[in-house]
């Protein structure tokens, strides 16, 4: 959620918070499948050919691949005379096309053997992907093998969204629903549908639950739900903001923003025993928290004069501005030593990513109003939402800005998108 919303919630106005909500909201007819669109790619990355693999795995190796922003999809066409999987191969014959080739065989069980060619030197990685429920998590999980390989990175690919969809504009039938997908939009599973606004869901590090806010009683309350039993717990609903949930890496803690005193400050809560520590102590407004690390924790706050980044020992003390390079930064997702935020630039409010402490900011978007970014969990894309065709869309972007998907609902307005941690 951004700054200028949590401004007129702590306001003392949460019915017009609400409706103002529910305004920038609204969205039409029915829900399915996110609908997957690849708007820019690069030529530039490492290039990689799939082989086909039978039952479709390689296509969804291909489409992981393709929008992580350091892999040049190369096409498999282009790769002739190659023996079967297991097979041996002349990779001098394909060193001028390709640095790496793909080549797998699907097991009868579900199960995936992939093999992974350097065409420089003939050298092959061989991974053993087991059965799963979901046989894309299957396919996934290859892709984050493969990506790790060759780019030293950790793959995401194998993680989920979950994101806020809105359908219809009349009062009446108007749903708030809370979806979690596969990280590229598929076999999304509703978590929760709510007539009144559902906003700022948040995993937690087992990715087995959401924190998020609801407005289901007309006031703002965090809660939070196992995304498997549906199991609820409500974890605060203060007079006043109740808002900006975020899990501390053990799972032990949330840090949120309460205006238990009239003025919204950051606050942690032992979730076993409900305690409450209040970490900010200022007149001005301190929202948006999350974890930069176990000892840490990172929140937007205008006691500058304008909305920035500050940074705060996770035991309270003395908060520290990180973020110098503009005049509005706000709205930070952290992992992996970085930070995904909001940035303007001109009349226009882009997603921007830079090192935890605010150096090598880089911007990623060029939407006119973008907002609500979230990190995947190895640092290396940023889920937002953006303007598309008069619609909230959920935009998808490499670190490298050299990649870039929406993904669209047929049923209105995404909203409120959060990246998952890694899966087990």
């Amino acid at each position: 959620m951004n700054f200028t919303t949590h401004l007129l919630t702590v306001n003392k106005i949460i019915k017009p918070f609400i409706l103002f909500v529910i305004a920038i909201m609204l969205s039409s007819t029915t829900y399915a499948e996110l609908e997957l669109t690849i708007s820019k790619n690069t030529d530039a990355g490492i290039p990689i050919a799939i082989m086909p693999i039978s039952g479709g795995a390689s296509g969804i190796i291909e489409a992981d691949l393709k929008r992580s922003g350091r892999l040049n999809i190369v096409s498999a066409s282009k790769i002739t005379g190659l023996s079967p999987f297991g097979g041996s191969i002349q990779s001098d014959k394909y060193k001028d096309i390709t640095d790496y080739i793909v080549r797998g065989k699907q097991g009868a069980d579900g199960s995936l053997e992939i093999e992974l060619i350097s065409t420089s030197d003939n050298a092959s990685s061989r991974y053993s992907i087991s059965k799963n429920t979901n046989p894309r998590r299957v396919a996934h999980k290859a892709a984050d093998e493969i990506y790790e390989k060759i780019t030293r990175i950790k793959g995401a690919f194998d993680t989920r969204l979950a994101y806020v969809v809105v359908t219809n504009k009349t009062s009446a039938n108007r749903k708030f629903r809370l979806y979690v997908s596969d990280s590229d939009g598929h076999a999304p599973q509703v978590v929760l549908t709510s007539r009144l606004p559902i906003i700022s869901p948040a995993w937690s590090p087992n990715g087995q639950e959401i924190a998020y806010v609801s407005f289901e009683n007309e006031s703002s309350a965090i809660y939070t739900q196992n995304i498997f039993t549906g199991q609820k717990r409500l974890i605060s609903s203060r007079e006043g903001l109740n808002g900006a949930p975020a899990w501390s890496p053990n799972g032990a803690y949330l840090a949120m923003s309460l205006s238990i005193n009239g003025n919204s400050e950051i606050y942690t809560m032992n979730i076993k025993t409900g305690q409450l520590k209040q970490l900010t102590h200022s007149k001005a407004i301190d929202t948006e928290p999350s974890w930069a690390s176990a000892n840490s924790i990172i929140f937007t706050s205008d006691r500058g004069g304008a909305p920035q980044i500050y940074r705060i020992p996770a035991s309270g003390g003395s908060a520290k501005r990180i973020t110098f390079d503009g005049r509005y930064n706000s709205g930070a997702d952290a992992a992996n030593n970085k930070m995904a935020f909001i940035t303007r630039r001109g009349r226009g409010f882009n997603v921007a990513i830079s090192s935890i402490g605010g150096s090598d900011k880089s911007v990623l978007s060029n939407g006119r109003l973008d907002e609500s970014p979230s990190i995947s969990p190895n640092g290396a894309m940023v889920a937002y939402i953006t303007m598309r065709d008069g619609q909230n869309t959920l935009a998808v972007v490499s670190d490298t800005g050299r990649a870039k998907q929406f993904l669209t609902s047929p049923a209105g307005d995404v909203r409120e998108p959060a990246w998952s941690p890694y899966l087990r």
